[in-house]
């Protein structure tokens, strides 16, 4: 990874922490040793190995219904794209 590359991630992860969501491994690993064990670069991890829910509630101590409204809102933001509500 150049020196660039490793900006970037710094600079993207401190404007947006969901940004680890979009990194691939060796990126997760990066900001792992940059900013440590924080939740979103942890719950990312889990989420990249398709994880469970109980799983990724466990390993950042939150409860697996602190999960749920993700997959409510994923569910109402697709029936609202086909339903023509939101334009892509």
């Amino acid at each position: 990874m150049t020196p660039a590359q490793e900006l970037h991630l710094k600079t993207m992860y401190e404007q947006d922490s969901s940004f680890a969501y979009e990194c691939s491994s060796d990126e997760l690993n990066f900001l792992i040793g940059v900013f440590g064990e924080m939740e979103p670069i942890i719950d990312a991890m889990n989420v990249s190995c398709d994880a469970s829910i109980e799983q990724r509630a466990r390993d950042i101590g939150c409860h697996p219904d602190d999960f749920r409204w993700e997959n409510e809102e994923d569910i109402r933001w697709i029936h609202q794209v086909i339903s023509g509500v939101i334009d892509l």
